[in-house]
């Protein structure tokens, strides 16, 4: 296959991926959005509880979110990114691209650097905190869930993953304030340094969903991502 063939390839949107796209309503669409403020307002007081007490209930907050989601879709799950259609290519690819970028950014620099694993107990907690709580979450969640139901609002996939990527990149504010006790402009430098990456993530991630139709490559992507921040003490 030459050059173009592959690049075609590499960027052909699956059949099912396409087909729920257009199957969704505005009703679906405004169901997403109240999905989104709930959860936006659920990050801000967990982030409030983590200020005042210390307690920290992400974990939690993470299952609700699931829980509801699946409720919300019941047993539609291909809906939300749950099938088997493209598991195998989009987990490999997934792992693939993980690897190299973990290898690259984390594990090879910390060692050059000098730095110290952490216990292997922690690591072990961490896979588990970061593939699932934080990455599965939200690619099931934004991905899966609340990106796709935005299209009967804006027509065309490209606006629909431009606004779901600012939704997504705001979804790291409140609970980030929150947290730290600042108001809305005291973060604002803060939020404005992580978003360009943040947002390029999210075009990645989108993308898995897109070419393989379900949410588990991006899922694993993200997993080693995130966890860049579980190896070094």
């Amino acid at each position: 296959m030459n050059n173009d063939g592959t690049i075609k390839k590499a960027f052909r949107t699956d059949r099912g991926y396409r087909n729920n796209l257009q199957s969704y309503t505005k009703k679906d669409s405004y169901i997403a959005l109240a999905f989104y403020a709930f959860n936006m307002l659920l990050l801000y007081a967990t982030g409030k509880i983590h200020f005042y007490t210390g307690k920290y209930l992400g974990i939690v907050m993470a299952i609700v979110n699931i829980a509801v989601v699946l409720l919300i879709a019941r047993a539609r799950h291909s809906d939300v990114g749950i099938c088997v259609r493209g598991i195998i290519p989009g987990i490999v690819t997934g792992f693939i691209m993980g690897i190299i970028f973990i290898l690259g950014y984390t594990i090879l620099p910390g060692i050059a650097a000098g730095a110290s694993f952490l216990p292997v107990r922690t690591i072990l907690y961490n896979v588990f905190y970061y593939f699932v709580i934080i990455a599965f979450e939200e690619e099931l969640s934004f991905r899966g869930f609340i990106q796709p139901r935005l299209f009967p609002l804006f027509k065309k996939e490209w606006l629909t993953l431009l606004v779901g990527g600012i939704m997504f990149v705001l979804m790291h504010y409140p609970y980030q304030m929150a947290a730290r006790g600042m108001g809305i402009t005291d973060y604002f430098p803060l939020f404005i340094a992580g978003a360009p990456i943040q947002l390029m993530w999210h075009y990645v991630f989108s993308w898995f969903y897109g070419r393989f139709g379900n949410i588990y490559g991006g899922t694993v992507l993200h997993g080693f991502i995130d966890m860049s921040m579980g190896i070094f003490g």
